[in-house]
């Protein structure tokens, strides 16, 4: 009994922690060169996943942004994106991992979910 106990409440913990997007993060920038003038709200931003650009470009910045949303953290890269005068991101994977360990009798069961979003904004030459 007192393991189903334990059990649940390690259940109810873990689903308790979870987020549900509400962190609404801003992205960080980290420059690689100079910016350039900002483009205007509007401007179009492209976004490569899983390919890079087949014209010449030159990195501007490392753009991250550590929500559980992956729709909120891409809007969120691509303001920063224009505010640098980017013309594109390659969105490299996610950002960050968090790591829960719950003891089980001599054992630890761990669980970990990989969230947010990290990209090089480029500029082409």
């Amino acid at each position: 009994m007192k393991n189903i106990v334990l059990i649940m409440t390690c259940f109810f913990f873990m689903v308790s922690c979870q987020s549900t997007g509400f962190l609404m993060a801003r992205a960080n920038v980290t420059m690689i060169n100079e910016p350039y003038p900002a483009k205007s709200e509007n401007a179009n931003i492209e976004v490569y996943v899983t390919k890079i650009p087949s014209e010449p470009y030159i990195e501007l910045a490392q753009i991250t942004c550590d929500d559980t949303e992956d729709d909120w953290n891409l809007k969120q890269i691509k303001i920063k994106a224009r505010e640098i005068g980017a013309d594109g991101i390659i969105i490299l994977g996610k950002s960050t991992s968090s790591t829960v360990g719950v003891p089980i009798g001599n054992i630890y069961y761990m669980a970990s979910e990989e969230y947010g979003m990290k990209a090089i904004a480029f500029k082409y030459k």
